[in-house]
């Protein structure tokens, strides 16, 4: 039996069953189909369309129960054929742009709040990743006073990002004389590289006329951009108090513990493998991209007894000099998660992210 061989009737108790079994963590019976959902057919009857869809490979029998459970197959052929299109509210859409909003306009701030959000409205554990590029360019750089030995470097970078660095100066320097030197670094190196940086240092070494801090400022500069390279593309990890509220890690505390130590290591590269990322964003522009892994589906060993909701998002922030490595919104929970719930909200928080970072950080500004 494939799916395109599925009647109608068996498609529709084959939703029913995914429907009531994510809703109650508990076998489904023939009867119990029958008199929830009013449907005018015997539990005899109902009973053998359950059979057909178990020999089919859509559910399964567990062995202490007369109910069936859904399959890796009936899943995927509910998340495919199924279940519909899925939208937030528009009233929970409004309450997460308002908390956005009111966010510092920082990308790193916006990931961990889409995480914390996004992980305690679904009660599921939640990886967000920002995009990033393999090199940030400068867009502008400040440099405040906060006394006459101490300075506070701003460097906006066009990825999308503000770094602040606290930076000690060699000698004494008038708040005038900054202002002139971060105006003019600005002019100088708006989108120019971290090596780019380091030419400049370089030259001003050599050029009697530059300011004499000139060079210490370009230096640390440089360093700043290396140092934040690595860390752009760092995700937030949320939710693992929720997930492991779920029956299936309560019944299991070995799993439970694996999956503990796997997020507390930080170990977003085996929740969500870069190269899951990389397969999903090659068929097509990540913008509006949606992918769900199921079960055996999933690379990992520990997670294939659970589900990968994926949303990848970018930004217009990337160039062809310098492309840009997409983001993601990751949502795992077990295969019995509400999928139509879960792919809405994925794909709402990825496009709310690529709308903030392009509002703010976007090319142009």
């Amino acid at each position: 039996m494939t799916a395109e061989q599925l009647s109608d009737r068996r498609a529709g108790i084959l939703q029913l069953v995914i429907q009531d079994y994510i809703e109650t963590a508990t076998p489904v019976a023939s009867r119990h189909v029958v008199e929830k959902y009013a449907l005018p057919a015997s539990p005899a009857t109902i009973r053998h369309e359950m059979h057909a869809l178990e020999q089919g490979g859509y559910l399964t029998h567990p062995h202490t129960s007369a109910g069936r459970v859904p399959s890796n197959r009936g899943y995927r052929h509910f998340v495919q054929s199924l279940m519909g299109h899925a939208e937030l509210g528009l009233a929970e859409q409004a309450s997460v742009r308002h908390q956005f909003f009111q966010a510092a306009p920082s990308v790193d701030e916006w990931v961990e709040l889409a995480a914390t959000v996004l992980a305690r409205s679904l009660g599921l554990l939640v990886i967000v990743a920002p995009p990033h590029p393999e090199q940030l360019r400068v867009r502008q750089v400040e440099l405040i006073s906060l006394n006459e030995l101490l300075v506070l470097m701003i460097v906006v970078v066009q990825e999308a990002r503000m770094i602040r660095q606290l930076m000690p100066l060699p000698q004494p320097v008038e708040v005038d004389e900054l202002d002139e030197l971060a105006t003019r670094l600005s002019w100088m190196l708006r989108g120019r590289s971290a090596s780019d940086v380091r030419t400049a240092a370089r030259q001003a070494i050599d050029t009697p006329a530059t300011h004499p801090i000139e060079h210490f400022v370009l230096d640390t500069l440089a360093q700043v951009l290396d140092r934040d390279a690595l860390r752009a593309g760092n995700p937030a990890i949320a939710g693992l108090g929720g997930m492991m509220a779920q029956p299936e890690f309560q019944h299991e505390p070995e799993r439970s513990l694996e999956l503990i130590e796997l997020v507390d290591q930080h170990s977003a590269e085996d929740l969500v493998p870069a190269a899951v990322v990389e397969d999903v964003t090659q068929q097509g522009d990540a913008r509006g991209a949606m992918h769900v892994l199921i079960g055996d589906d999933h690379p990992t060993a520990l997670l294939q007894e659970c589900s990968l909701v994926l949303a990848p998002y970018s930004s217009s922030t990337g160039s062809a000099a310098s492309p840009e490595i997409p983001g993601y919104v990751g949502v795992i929970g077990p295969t019995r998660m509400n999928y139509p719930r879960s792919i809405a909200a994925a794909r709402f928080y990825s496009q709310l992210l690529q709308e903030m970072i392009d509002a703010v950080y976007g090319v142009g500004r």
